[in-house]
């Protein structure tokens, strides 16, 4: 069996392959992955459970296009929180926890805290949101907003062994 670079956490070729099929069709069925893998369907089930336990698959999802199904604008906003604190992070990321229309956080590192994706009916529900998620955080931030026009390229429209040959190739690189 191949050497296992250190950096993918114990995942060897088989592991990767199973992980690629998923990222790029998550509702493949275990025997179509088995002739892609080239394992059979239990060993690719066990594999899967292994990988779900390890939370390296935390999830399966559908790649849903949410403007188009609810004629919604999406905005991509920049949060600096005021006074940053681990107890003030810590409430904002509890109450962006309980805002539906927050359809993603991440915290960054730079001169913002986190990058959040809001969708909203309009310009004004947006502002609800963001009036929601000050009451609910009890923090004060200051915030940039980019409405979305078009969505490029979504995470699950790339080929994940292209991914992780990309970062092996930057890892082995000096520099």
């Amino acid at each position: 069996m191949e050497q296992i670079p250190s950096r993918l956490n114990g995942v060897d070729r088989i592991g990767l392959n199973i992980l690629a099929a998923l990222f790029s069709h998550a509702r493949i069925s275990k025997v179509q992955m088995s002739a892609q893998v080239g394992v059979s369907a239990s060993r690719c089930y066990e594999r899967m459970r292994h990988l779900e336990q390890g939370k390296i698959i935390r999830g399966y999802h559908a790649d849903i296009d949410i403007a188009r199904l609810a004629s919604c604008m999406q905005f991509l906003v920049q949060i600096k929180l005021l006074n940053y604190t681990g107890a003030h992070s810590k409430r904002f990321e509890k109450a962006v926890l309980k805002i539906a229309e927050i359809v993603s956080c991440q915290s960054v590192l730079g001169h913002i805290d986190y990058v959040i994706v809001v969708v909203a009916a309009s310009v004004e529900k947006y502002q609800e949101v963001i009036a929601k998620l000050r009451a609910s955080s009890d923090n004060e931030f200051d915030f940039v907003t980019f409405p979305i026009s078009k969505t490029i390229k979504s995470s699950g429209q790339s080929d994940l062994r292209e991914i992780v040959g990309a970062l092996m190739r930057d890892e082995a690189s000096p520099g």
